[in-house]
């Protein structure tokens, strides 16, 4: 699969706080803090509602909290990592952020922002 533009973005649900990425289902940390397999969804000519939209065709419940991150490609890579596409069987969006301590992402996907597919309750 192709490596994704810089100027893609990268779309993680939640309020993104350092423990957020820390304690991700399927996330491994390296040697010196480093963590591998961050779930986040990014295409290149995408906006962010369509990053965080369902998909009732695949079954994809779209990105479920009411706050995300926005970052881009090329602000991960600056900072020592990479997002790699990693898409499922139903998102074809998703990828995986590779290479950063947690208090690196965390700065990275700051601050919050209202998700464009879900209203608050």
């Amino acid at each position: 699969m192709p490596a994704l533009p810089d100027e893609a973005l990268v779309v993680r649900g939640g309020q993104n706080l350092p423990t957020n990425f820390a304690q991700g289902s399927g996330v491994q940390v390296e040697t010196g803090g480093k963590f591998q397999g961050v779930s986040v969804n990014s295409s290149s000519a995408v906006t962010v509602q369509t990053l965080t939209a369902p998909n009732p065709q695949t079954g994809y419940p779209g990105i479920l909290h009411t706050q995300i991150g926005v970052t881009t490609v090329g602000a991960v890579r600056a900072a020592g990592g990479d997002i790699v596409p990693a898409p499922t069987r139903t998102n074809p969006y998703h990828a995986l952020l590779d290479g950063l301590t947690p208090e690196q992402a965390s700065v990275l996907f700051q601050p919050p922002v209202k998700n464009p597919n879900k209203r608050e309750k």
